[in-house]
């Protein structure tokens, strides 16, 4: 039987792992993983990135962040623009029937990871600035609770963990994603 993936390349957290390898792990795998990886450079987020949900650790998981990722449409993306040395904003898109419709707004910074037991820095997405109840009723406040960092896997490959939720328990699962690209300029 061969070692985890995540095992696999533990010298080297990032070496040679693509999408279709962070598809096959576990949610302990993804996590585990996230946490030896890399802040990207605030740069390089910059553009729309082509996002997948991954592996989130039972069918109900699964399904919670679906229902809370595809409210407003079919998830497509995440986008950033750097607006400043550290400090920038982007938005999600969405497939409706009406075409893509670019919302959930947020703002984008680095700092220190908000996951307990880790220091490391991510690329911080906060979406409470821009979303509330009365921007969008149930779902802006929904959208408001969330809170999303990523890290670098390699070239063009981002490993994300979101959390959303009204109670400190749906606060403290973690939501593995995953953004490729970029794969389109940011939008205004």
């Amino acid at each position: 039987m061969t070692a985890p993936i995540v095992e696999q390349v533990s010298s080297s957290p990032t070496a040679a792992l693509r999408d279709v390898d962070l598809w096959m792990m576990t949610h302990e795998e993804l996590v585990a993983l996230f946490h030896r990886l890399p802040a990207p450079s605030f740069e390089e987020m910059n553009g729309e990135f082509a996002a997948t949900l991954l592996e989130q650790g039972s069918g109900q998981a699964f399904i919670a962040a679906c229902m809370a990722l595809n409210v407003k449409g079919r998830w497509l993306c995440k986008a950033f623009e750097p607006l400043g040395s550290n400090e920038g904003h982007g938005y999600n898109s969405f497939m409706t029937p009406r075409g893509v419709k670019r919302s959930a707004r947020m703002r984008t910074r680095i700092g220190p990871s908000k996951i307990p037991g880790d220091e490391n820095d991510s690329f911080h997405l906060e979406y409470a600035e821009f979303n509330s109840f009365t921007r969008g009723g149930i779902g802006g406040a929904f959208v408001q609770t969330m809170f999303d960092e990523l890290r670098k896997v390699g070239p063009g490959l981002y490993l994300g963990i979101g959390r959303v939720g009204f109670t400190k328990k749906q606060l403290s699962e973690l939501h593995p994603f995953l953004l490729e690209g970029p794969v389109a300029p940011f939008k205004n």
